[in-house]
């Protein structure tokens, strides 16, 4: 369950209209997961400041949980490759103006269906019913 927050003081106007959709889809191939589980949360026309860019800039978060894909410090390396550079084409802002955290969250911290993710994934055939 992939869940990327993008912070930005860019333009919503700048923002293509299928940048979302786009991202989900990329989110899900690159961790493996479904992608009605994939999440693109945007606060655009931000009031921020990264020291000595004049130009707009994003910070962004990544949030996985533990058990619907696969992040390590190894591993980030690629998929910061990836997002950045897929955020930079779309957006047009350049990639040395955009960082991304990643953060392990665990399926116990995190709900879905009216249960926890963990719950959710060991009794999904019950909840969905």
């Amino acid at each position: 369950m992939p869940i990327l927050q993008i912070d930005s003081n860019l333009s919503k106007s700048n923002v293509p209209k299928d940048f979302r959709v786009k991202t989900c889809e990329l989110m899900a191939d690159i961790f493996k997961s479904p992608i009605n589980f994939c999440v693109v949360h945007m606060n655009m026309e931000q009031d921020m400041y990264w020291y000595g860019l004049v130009s707009p800039c994003i910070l962004g978060t990544l949030k996985i949980i533990d058990s619907s894909g696969i992040i390590s410090p190894k591993q980030n390396i690629g998929h910061a490759e990836i997002l950045v550079k897929h955020i930079s084409d779309n957006l047009k802002i350049p990639n040395n103006n955009i960082s991304i955290s990643f953060v392990e969250q665990d399926a116990e911290n995190v709900t879905i269906f009216n249960t926890t993710v963990s719950n959710f994934l060991q009794n999904k055939n019950s909840i969905l019913q």
